[in-house]
């Protein structure tokens, strides 16, 4: 199957026959997928070409239609190869292609070849490749179907393109002596195109070697009235030296090889500009990547986008590349930083690089014109350029395509919108050997004789950026009665690092907040949100919740944030976010300046969210909190999608257990209670007692704060089991003693059950079993009034261990086998289990009789030894 796209949508298939698709919108997909074939092509790039900025609601999935219809009409679904033609690859959809079936990549590769041969001098190859290459085009691009931003960006692109191979054709055939038959088409060429000098050119060159003199004189002379009227400019130095060596009837431009490669004149070249800026020094840790993008540019790429978070070091590494490559580009050199361009100017990075090739000033008001003066300056010259920090979407228009001869490498945090590089290397933040290597090189003897564990927690501190480990390293060599740890200490202050991160006009603060001032407001607004977000990776989901948004529309926002690199995307498939640490540190100092209510609201919110999946997942951990969920169903609006495992949990302890305590200081009491309730059990089955710890006092705190007293007696009773775990008796007995009282006030019998068992286990570990089987039986009442199955199982279990310390055996697994019909009510297969284990201890018992065994497990790995 064959696709030509460089004319009216074509597609044919191995007969011949056309199968081009009729749907406008499926053409439309099917050619944005083309001139991006071996590259994904996110979903929401698909959308922005079929609806711009009014996407219907259902975007998304009419988008997975379309694609789906696209298959089959293409009849891409007959062979298992060519199921593969169109596949499903994050963000969006990737087409594979052999290059050679697709008009438009073969144009391209041909067009490159006749360039290489006109600069080795082979004329006659060039012209043939340039004819065939020409000889693809049907007519306009894409005629026949309506394009969006990226296919009208395209169309450009390959105008310009077009327009090149033509010039290269016409040159290489005047190097050839064919002036005589390239008249009629030159006029007609420059009648087409009446701005295009190099046009011009030829066409008053081929005219003087027919020996029409005059008529090549008034060819530029009508060139000049077109361009004093419409652009208030004069021809460039080019032209004009050539129209001087038709005045004079210079006679060396009736030989072939006076046309140059470049516009054909008289006199010395331009002067090359050369505007770069000093490598940085010392640059280090970076050489790898150095050598990749010089590699890159060196093998033919016309663009290299070097993209990055702030702060990666994408500036000082493409300074270094341009330095290397400088001697391959004997035109000159220009770097352009686009950060110091008002962000109202138009042609952000053409204006600046005009001046810097010496146009005239003003520059031209319309891109069309600073388009034209831009191709006229670096026509048939090899130039570098720098575009650095071209973050915003506008500032690269009027700059590319350039010309050919032309090498631009530009940095960005990502790629900007509707840009194709030739290559891209993207600059992840260094390893932990390479970031020590900037610190010490940049520290000098202070931070190179340090010990390794301080700068360990140095770079750990400046969260492995180039910027913050160059600029703290300064700092430490700029004091020399600094130490590293002194540096160290300095750090270690969370709401004051970032003042520290400041040095000789390098500022890290400043750096990120560029990056998130040139987001538009409702992404500066999530940015500040997310900061309540525990640290590390966190799922759209939790997004979701701290936005108060649907987790589509959370993704957008985090999608765009991490085009501005102020995210990471991270995990299976990109599934997961993080802010980067001293990002989330300045994320942190802008929402103080929010209204306290917004963020505690945000904090609430992912608590309550947090809730939702640990409650709907308690079966599987054993949380007490998981058969009331089940009963009530899921909460109105829950996000949770279902139970998660018990490695869930611990994969997110971290993060749950941080929610609590910042929901507590939020104040957010109804989360707190929710959530700390369904991680009980499982903080207890991990023995994690100091988060334990933190989630049941926040819980008391919010119970106290709002007066419940359920809520009180539970979060007591929790501690209690905690103080009683740790070997804490004294601390254990006043914990259950209050949750008993807490209880009965609150009428809750469950719960006043629960903190009787646990005065139960406290009297048996103190030796007495009288005083323990009266509690016992207290709590079998109150268990008996709740009818709570977990109540009900906690009061089984102390009489089994009773009856066991008693060398009662057979009343004792009695008493297991209603544990083990209990846990299996509940679900919980923690208490199964534990009940399973217990009940192998009872036939050592009857065999051996009392005091066979030395010691028993009086609650899930929790074991009493026999007093000896």
């Amino acid at each position: 199957m064959r696709f030509h796209l460089l004319g009216p949508l074509e597609v044919l298939d191995s007969t011949d026959s056309d199968t081009t698709p009729h749907a406008a919108k499926h053409r439309v997909i099917l050619a944005t997928l083309l001139v991006r074939a071996g590259e994904p092509v996110p979903t929401e790039t698909l959308i922005n070409e079929l609806w711009g900025d009014a996407p219907p609601r259902t975007a998304t999935t009419t988008i997975q239609v379309y694609v789906s219809q696209l298959r089959k009409l293409l009849r891409l679904a007959d062979t298992d190869e060519a199921r593969q033609a169109i596949v499903t690859r994050r963000p969006g959809y990737l087409f594979r292609l052999d290059p050679d079936r697709l008009d438009l990549t073969r144009f391209e590769a041909l067009y490159r070849q006749g360039v290489d041969a006109a600069e080795r001098q082979e004329h006659a190859e060039a012209a043939g490749l340039q004819s065939r290459a020409l000889a693809l085009w049907r007519g306009k691009f894409l005629a026949d179907t309506p394009g969006g931003p990226l296919l009208s960006a395209e169309a450009a692109r390959l105008s310009e393109l077009r327009m090149a191979s033509l010039e290269q054709r016409l040159r290489a055939d005047l190097h050839l002596g064919r002036h005589h038959e390239l008249l009629g088409e030159l006029r007609a060429a420059t009648t087409e195109h009446p701005l295009r000098e190099e046009l011009h050119a030829h066409l008053m060159v081929a005219l003087y070697r027919s020996g029409r003199q005059a008529e090549a004189l008034q060819a530029f002379s009508g060139l000049r009235r077109t361009l004093v009227s419409e652009l208030a400019i004069e021809p460039g130095p080019a032209l004009q030296r050539l129209h001087q060596r038709l005045l004079s009837g210079d006679p060396r431009l009736l030989h072939a090889a006076e046309h140059e490669a470049r516009v054909p004149g008289t006199g010395p070249p331009p002067q090359p500009p050369t505007a770069f800026p000093a490598p940085d020094a010392p640059f280090t840790a970076r050489e790898a990547e150095v050598d990749r993008l010089v590699t890159l540019l060196r093998d033919g790429a016309a663009t290299a986008l070097v993209t990055g978070a702030p702060g990666t070091g994408k500036s000082a590494l493409a300074r270094q590349a341009a330095h290397r490559l400088a001697e391959d580009f004997p035109d000159g050199h220009v770097s352009i930083d686009l950060r110091t361009v008002p962000a109202t100017e138009r042609g952000a990075a053409a204006v600046p690089l005009l001046r810097a090739l010496g146009a005239p000033a003003p520059p031209p008001d319309q891109p069309a014109a600073r388009r034209a003066l831009l191709s006229r300056l670096t026509e048939g010259r090899r130039l570098l350029i720098l575009l650095d920090n071209a973050d915003r979407a506008r500032d690269l228009d009027d700059v590319l395509p350039a010309s050919p001869g032309t090498v631009t490498l530009i940095t960005a945090r990502s790629a900007p919108e509707r840009f194709r590089p030739g290559a891209t290397l993207r600059l992840d933040p260094p390893d932990q050997a390479a970031a020590e290597e900037i610190l010490t090189v940049a520290g000098g003897p202070a931070a190179g004789q340090a010990a390794p564990e301080t700068v360990q927690e140095i770079v750990a501190l400046c969260g492995r950026s180039p910027l913050a480990l160059s600029v703290a390293g300064a700092r430490l060599a700029a004091h020399p009665h600094w130490t590293a740890q002194a540096l160290a200490d300095r750090l270690r202050a969370e709401e004051t690092r970032l003042d520290e991160l400041r040095h000789d006009g390098l500022d890290v603060r400043a750096r990120l907040l560029d990056a998130y001032e040139e987001c538009a407001a409702p992404e500066r607004e999530a940015f500040r949100l997310l900061s309540v977000l525990p640290p590390g990776m966190f799922s759209r989901a939790a997004a979701a919740a701290v936005l108060d948004t649907t987790e589509d529309a959370a993704e957008t926002r985090l999608d765009l944030l991490a085009g501005h690199g102020l995210l990471v995307a991270e995990g299976p498939d990109h599934r997961g976010y993080r802010i980067p640490l001293l990002l989330r540190l300045l994320a942190v100092e802008l929402a103080g300046r929010d209204p306290a209510e917004v963020r505690h609201a945000s904090v609430g919110r992912l608590c309550a969210a947090y809730a939702d999946i640990a409650e709907w997942s308690g079966a599987l951990v054993g949380t007490d909190a998981s058969a009331s969920a089940r009963a009530a169903g899921r909460a109105a609006g829950s996000r949770a999608v279902g139970p998660r495992p018990p490695q869930w949990f611990a994969e997110h302890q971290a993060a749950l257990v941080g929610t609590v305590r910042a929901a507590a200081d939020a104040g957010q009491w109804q989360p707190v209670l929710r959530l700390a309730r369904a991680l009980g059990d499982f903080l207890e089955a991990a023995a994690a007692w100091e988060d334990w710890a933190t989630t049941q006092e926040a819980a008391l705190r919010a119970a106290e704060a709002t007066g419940d007293g359920a809520a009180r007696a539970r979060a007591l009773r929790s501690l209690g089991d905690l103080a009683w775990q740790r070997r804490r008796f004294d601390l254990a007995l006043d914990r259950f003693e209050e949750a008993r009282t807490a209880a009965r006030q609150a009428g809750d019998a469950a719960e006043a059950a629960r903190a009787l068992a646990g005065l139960v286990d406290l009297r048996l570990d103190q030796g007495s079993p009288g005083e323990a089987a009266r509690l016992a039986a207290e709590a079998q009442l109150a268990a008996d009034a709740a009818g709570d199955p977990r109540a009900g199982f906690e009061v089984l279990r102390c009489q089994a261990l009773l009856a066991l310390d008693a060398g009662r055996h057979v009343e004792a697994a009695r008493f297991l086998d209603g544990c083990l019909k209990a846990a299996r009510e509940l679900a919980d297969r923690r208490l199964e289990a534990w009940a399973r284990r217990v009940g192998r201890v009872v036939p050592s018992g009857l065999a051996g009789g009392p005091g066979a065994y030395d010691g028993v497990e009086a609650r899930p790995g929790v074991w009493r030894l026999r007093p000896a």
